[in-house]
Parts: C-alpha cells; structure tokens; sequence
C-alpha cells in the first residue's frame, strides 16, 4: 500500500483558495497512491472561528468525496464539523441555537463515498482550542483495503495511552497536525515512540507556512513499527510555485512485513491490560 504524505501550506480562513491549490496539487501527481493525508484543518487553518464549522454535507466534505472518487483514492484530513447531539457520546458543550457542539474531526473518505470519522480527544489548551471545540470520546478504527487504520489529530500525539494499540487493533497510526516550528523538536522522537511501542506504523503530516496563529516547519514524516522513516519525496512539478514549501512524500506500507514482525517478536503479548473509560 501505497500511503502519500502531503505537507501543504495553508491559507487562513480561505476554503476556495485551499481547495483550488490542492486541485492543481493533485493534479501533478505522477504516481499512483492508495491513501493521500493533509494536515490538520487543511482547508481552513487552525482556527478557532467556529464559523467555518460545517455539517458532513458541507462544502469541504463533497469536495473530498468528489476527489476521492476521481482519484481512486482515499483522503484523511481534519476540518471543524458541526455536531449534533444524539450521533456519539461526546459531551454537548458550547451550545449553538440547534444544541449542536463543533468538533475537529478527522475524516477518512474512501472512493467510494463511505466516510469513517475522528473527533479531536485532547485539545490544545494553550491554543484555547477546548474553549470552542468539544472533546471527543471515541477512537475510530478503519479498515480499508484489508489495513487498520486509527485515526488522531496533532495534540493526540502527545498522549501515549489514547494510542494504545491493544492486540493490534490497528496497522497504521494517522496523525494529522498543525504543530507549530518552535516546538519542531518534540516531532520525530514522539511519532518514533509512538511507532515502536505499539508495533504499527506512523504517519505524521504537518503543515508548512505561516498564519497568524504560528509558523511551520515542514516536518512531516513516514516511520514504519521499528522505528525507520521510510517516506520517499516525491517531485512536483513548479510545486515551489505555486505552494512554497510544500512537500509530497511516499511511504510503502508491508503489511505482510508487519504481521511476520509481530508472530516474531510479540512485545505486544505482554502489554499491561486496562480499560480507559
């Protein structure tokens, strides 16, 4: 399988113009790819305007079925969804008129117009994100084309328990970010960390640029269940023109490789049992 990490920046609050420079993105694509990654509220930026929040019928949503589709693809990206009480078990803060919350979920939209989804469980604190956003409180585990696939955004890196992969329940970790340059650092040994204690790979995308939140470094990376970083840049081209900065790579996905690791060193056999909620 065939996994592309795509390292974009980002125009704040402009959803026409994001979604147009990722139609001329993937429209430079010489490759084919089984699962394309944007970084997290890619079309929008990391804003805590709620107003950009729309429903799973929304703008954004039928753009990424309509691509999906016309690729023959799947895309995971996160965008600021409106949520209705009664769809989940996340807790209904930050009332609207409708009784409806604002989530950032993280959608994963196969070719086929099936959409698996994610909401945001740690929130930014020191971004005020758990001021206009509401918690989730499910993890979401999708199987597509015969690989496990566990859904989390930016912060949920951070937080070793909420990825635990419990009789490897999942083969590839997605997390999509908006991780700022200052703290760049903390990247690489955490998706590394994350990698090897649940035996799964990583798929880390970042975004690049700046808004008037932070800048950011590019920094995405591929690693597979030992550690390795395993993603391969691709050349776009006149990408530096249109999209400075920017960075597509690929990573190859052995899940064969993967299960043979895991019948022959077993860690996972050994982990400690405990129930979250």
């Amino acid at each position: 399988m065939v996994i592309t990490l795509c390292s974009t920046d980002v125009v704040w609050e402009n959803k026409p113009a994001n979604l147009k420079k990722l139609d001329e993105l993937f429209e430079r694509f010489h490759f084919k790819t089984d699962l394309i990654v944007l970084p997290e509220m890619f079309a929008t930026g990391f804003t805590m305007n709620t107003a950009f929040a729309e429903t799973m019928n929304g703008s954004t949503v039928c753009w990424m079925q309509d691509k999906a589709k016309a690729l023959g693809c799947a895309i995971a990206a996160s965008l600021p969804v409106i949520h209705y009480p009664g769809n989940n078990n996340a807790k209904s803060y930050h009332k609207r008129n409708t009784g409806a919350t604002v989530v950032n979920r993280a959608l994963f939209v196969e070719p086929s117009g099936k959409i698996s989804h994610y909401d945001k469980r740690h929130l930014f604190r020191m971004g005020v994100e758990h001021n206009f956003y509401t918690p989730g409180q499910e993890k979401c585990i999708v199987n597509y084309k015969d690989v496990n696939f566990s859904l989390n955004i930016c912060y949920d890196l951070r937080f070793p328990v909420w990825s635990r992969n419990l009789n490897n329940e999942y083969d590839v970790l997605i997390n999509m970010a908006n991780f700022p340059s200052g703290r760049a650092g903390v990247i690489e040994p955490l998706v590394k960390a994350r990698a090897i204690e649940n035996m799964a790979y990583v798929m880390f995308v970042n975004r690049v640029g700046e808004d008037k939140m932070s800048g950011y470094t590019e920094s995405s990376m591929a690693v597979d269940y030992k550690g390795n970083l395993i993603g391969q840049t691709q050349e776009i081209y006149h990408l530096d023109v249109f999209m400075p900065g920017a960075r597509v790579q690929n990573a190859v996905v052995d899940i064969e490789a993967l299960k043979d690791f895991r019948k022959k060193f077993p860690v996972w056999q050994d982990a400690d049992e405990f129930s979250l909620f």
